[in-house]
């Protein structure tokens, strides 16, 4: 039996270009979670304030979830794990940047609000910023150095350029700090990551602190870094416009994220649950 369901955001929840989550999927949510018993969250790079806007302010839809890449974990509200960025790991960050003209490191402080402040370090352009800022939606004061009396839960680097500028960054990145990762799933974009966190090990804390078991959860995506967990869990779901090695892993397969394909799964499994029925969808390999 289903008793928690996680689903990725971007391109899974949220088809790429949209800014909110669609009302026909929050109200299938809903609908799971006033007639069942199963918890639903999101397990997203995405943090909590950035959900917010992303569900609207409608906070039921995530008070269960693996947030900003397994560093925040939630469970029915109550934060279960919340990882720290060390201020000496974040400054090294920015000072294998310093000498890229274009590139530069923007991170988020714990305690947050809707505007999703963030400080930017190191001398830049501002043209630059200000694309970043309306595209990946943050507010920034810009800083020399990483400050360190305000705690930091996710990092990012800016990298404009090629592909070729891409892999320079990350092999800086990777000689100079190697206590974290760096990945991407926004072109010109890496998140920054501390080795030993990622959404299955926030997955796995989740499952540890609420005693679910793999066989219980039923998980949704899309993309590259959703691969590791649903190669973890019995149940793993490819939305239609998954990438295809997300296809190739997944046990069972919905529409896609553009036709709200994860809501109308929700929803068969409300009416299969009620029932005492498997899941269409969960019928077929």
């Amino acid at each position: 039996m289903i008793k928690l369901v996680l689903s990725d955001m971007d391109n899974t929840l949220v088809p790429f270009g949209n800014r909110r989550v669609s009302d026909f999927t929050r109200k299938a949510i809903h609908t799971l979670l006033e007639e069942t018993d199963i918890a639903f969250g999101p397990c997203t790079g995405r943090d909590y304030v950035e959900l917010m806007r992303l569900f609207s302010l409608d906070e039921a839809c995530m008070q269960t979830g693996v947030m900003s890449t397994g560093k925040r974990v939630l469970y029915k509200g109550k934060t279960i794990s919340l990882s720290i960025f060390d201020h000496k790991t974040l400054q090294g960050v920015a000072d294998a940047l310093a000498d890229e003209k274009n590139m530069f490191l923007v991170c988020y402080p714990e305690k947050t609000n809707l505007f999703n402040p963030a400080y930017v370090v190191g001398p830049l352009d501002k043209d630059i910023l200000a694309d970043y800022e309306r595209k990946l939606v943050f507010v920034s004061g810009i800083v020399d150095q990483v400050p360190d009396d305000v705690d930091f839960v996710a990092a990012t680097i800016a990298c404009p350029g090629t592909e070729e500028d891409m892999e320079r960054c990350r092999q800086k990145v990777a000689a100079a700090c190697p206590d974290v990762y760096t990945m991407s799933v926004v072109p010109q974009w890496f998140d920054v990551l501390p080795k030993g966190v990622s959404k299955l090990t926030g997955f796995e804390t989740l499952l540890e602190r609420t005693g679910i078991s793999p066989e219980e959860v039923l998980v949704f995506g899309d993309g590259e870094n959703d691969v590791e967990i649903l190669s973890k869990v019995p149940h793993s779901v490819a939305v239609a416009n998954a990438i295809p090695e997300v296809k190739q892993v997944a046990r069972h397969h919905v529409g896609a994220s553009a036709d709200d394909g994860v809501a109308h799964a929700l929803l068969e499994l409300v009416r299969a649950t009620k029932a005492g029925e498997t899941p269409r969808f969960m019928m077929e390999n």
